[in-house]
């Protein structure tokens, strides 16, 4: 399914949302090649929507070279965003939980969204500290993945997601066939976490190197809850995030895997060694 952000001022009103931005002017844009109208709209704070209505477009498809009307936000900067979406929970809420048998500081800094970094701090503990079943561990915000459901606090916020999602799907498609290299971070070739950051970072989102660290970014998605445009995370080297790729919907994400980048199946083998979801 492809969802298409088209927002007006009536749909908005209908919504119960408010809409006070004041315009300042108009500028043209000259698309170049790997833009897209979400890209562009992004670069100069408005929406998808209002770039097509200005220049008359019945489709997301441009072309590099082609002319585009951008009216431009006087509260908004007319160059690009690049914005970290790393977890930062606050002390003012606090959890507690109980170790059980086979827990460790990383597998539960997962199931709540924190870093391994802040279980230590908060419990006065360090890297040699080992966990004892019963023992009790603070959390100070976070949210445990296993109760996610709601992606979003507004309609609006909803639909701009789903829409950014399927952007970034599209672009991720088109480096099918790459094929996988070892530290690959470029379309000369991939390796599983290298391809994930590529594809994040055209669109200003920056995330860590690695899987096991992109795993400690953004907020945990539960597996019924999965969107287009998540980011997918298996344990095929043992334990841990040591493997990941972009959801695409139909139960389907797209990969570095061992000898290209291709669409797989959550299904079977990946199924068994699925360990989260992260939404950035």
């Amino acid at each position: 399914m492809r969802f298409k952000l088209l927002l007006s001022l009536s749909t908005t009103a209908a919504m119960g949302l408010s809409l006070s931005t004041v315009y300042a002017g108009t500028v043209h844009y000259t698309v170049k090649s790997g833009d897209c109208l979400y890209s562009i709209a992004t670069t100069y704070g408005t929406t998808v929507a209002k770039l097509k209505s200005l220049n008359g477009l019945s489709s997301n498809l441009i072309h590099p070279g082609e002319s585009l009307i951008v009216k431009k936000t006087t509260s908004q900067s007319s160059s690009a965003k690049t914005i970290s979406y790393q977890v930062s929970p606050s002390s003012s809420s606090a959890t507690t939980y109980t170790v059980k048998s086979g827990d460790s500081l990383w597998a539960i800094s997962q199931q709540y969204g924190v870093s391994v970094t802040q279980l230590e701090a908060w419990n006065n503990l360090n890297a040699n500290s080992i966990l004892h079943v019963g023992q009790k561990i603070t959390i100070k915000g976070g949210s445990s993945s296993s109760t996610l459901s709601s992606r979003s606090s507004s309609p609006l916020d909803s639909i701009a997601a789903m829409a950014q999602g399927q952007v970034i799907v599209q672009y991720a498609e088109q480096f099918r066939g790459t094929p996988y290299v070892w530290a690959g971070t470029s379309p000369s070739g991939f390796d599983c976490s290298g391809f994930v950051q590529y594809v994040f970072a055209h669109f200003g989102i920056s995330l860590p190197r690695t899987s096991y660290d992109q795993y400690t970014v953004g907020s945990a998605v539960s597996e019924s809850n999965l969107a287009p445009g998540d980011v997918v995370f298996f344990d095929t080297d043992g334990s841990g995030a040591s493997h990941d790729g972009i959801y695409v919907g139909n139960g389907q994400f797209i990969n570095a895997a061992s000898t290209q980048v291709e669409i797989d199946s959550l299904s079977g083998y990946w199924a068994n060694h699925y360990v989260g979801a992260r939404s950035v």
